[in-house]
């Protein structure tokens, strides 16, 4: 078990499916690259592609695109393929997010569902202030190459919240995990935003304001067909870490001065109190686990604001008191927050 999630480690390879990549054959053409090469590396067929709901490895989706970059000396390749990359591409999940009624309710389907669409990832809505964070992390530790991955997915993204607000609408800034590259210019270019790199996650941020827009594609009996699909893929993936991962970003998006409830948690995720227990149960969870380890990952979101007050997070991470707060985090990462911060900006 992991002692940080309450979840079983990982054994099984990832899946995304074959949407995501809807497209990028021919961005590897024109860009130059030779397709039998760049497939053949990564242990794809083209054959794989050709229905949307097919499984592919995400391992081998992520070195796809780390192979296209280098096979056509173009390191920007999955900044630019997510950028042009529509909702509708995405598939089942795409058309989740764009045929619900507002851009609200779309995040939140895409978040529900995003378990159905790729497995071993964290998606999720962090709230910080006014401002919202909607972060994204491939969590499988066998997969290392993947800044390709994160670029062309916050691409994706924003073209989802374009749906809504129309094309000139960009986010407040736009962060990486990965280290800073070369003509890093392109990258503000494309996202109309500040990015910052070296991050503990991908993230862009936006305004609350964002979330009431209006979908215009919204459409009730396309949603019903897509959420019956998605729904189903949710119950027979029977991942763990997919439903840990539901509960531990509502708990995110509810934490402030005081700690939701499990019962309230149940409650937002529309299930009864005992029913959610049982659910625990059966993946071998733990709330009061989930709940620091959404405590922890909040907790490293605000450090990287080096203006923030340690009494601030203390407070929004639902503690009474900044010693609380500074036992919890030395136990997670065995240092104080002060000296967590001075080691992080030295």
């Amino acid at each position: 078990m992991n002692a940080s999630t309450g979840i079983s480690e990982i054994t099984a390879p990832a899946k995304v499916l074959s949407a995501a990549a809807d497209g990028a054959a021919r961005l590897f053409e024109e860009q130059g690259g030779c397709l039998d090469r760049i497939f053949g590396h990564a242990g794809i067929s083209e054959k794989e592609l050709d229905s949307p709901v097919a499984e592919i490895n995400l391992s081998q989706y992520c070195q796809m695109f780390e192979t296209a970059a280098r096979q056509t000396q173009n390191d920007n390749i999955g900044l630019q393929f997510g950028r042009t990359f529509q909702p509708r591409q995405l598939g089942m999940l795409g058309y989740s997010a764009i045929s619900s009624p507002t851009l609200a309710a779309g995040l939140r389907n895409m978040e529900a569902f995003f378990p159905a669409h790729q497995e071993q990832t964290r998606f999720g809505l962090i709230q910080d202030d006014g401002i919202l964070w909607l972060s994204y992390r491939i969590v499988d530790p066998r997969i290392r190459n993947r800044r390709q991955d994160a670029e062309l997915s916050l691409g994706m993204f924003c073209n989802v919240f374009r749906s809504a607000l129309g094309e000139d609408w960009s986010p407040l800034e736009v962060r990486f995990e990965h280290a800073k590259p070369e003509h890093a210019h392109e990258h503000e270019a494309a996202f109309g935003a500040p990015v910052v790199f070296n991050r503990r996650t991908n993230a862009i941020a936006f305004r609350r304001s964002d979330l009431d827009a209006r979908m215009p594609g919204h459409d009730p009996y396309l949603f019903s067909m897509v959420k019956a699909f998605l729904e189903n893929r949710c119950k027979t993936s029977d991942d763990p870490m997919d439903f840990a991962t539901v509960v531990r970003n509502e708990i995110k998006m509810q934490l402030g001065s005081s700690i939701p409830s499990l019962g309230e948690i149940a409650t937002i995720l529309g299930m009864p109190g005992p029913s959610f227990q049982k659910q625990l149960r059966k993946y071998g969870l733990s709330y009061n686990d989930i709940l620091r380890a959404a405590r922890h990952e909040l907790a490293l979101h605000y450090m990287d604001d080096s203006d923030m007050p340690l009494t601030e997070i203390a407070f929004n991470l639902g503690y009474s008191e900044l010693s609380a707060f500074s036992r919890a985090f030395r136990n997670w990462t065995g240092m104080s927050p002060q000296r967590y911060r001075r080691v992080s900006c030295g």
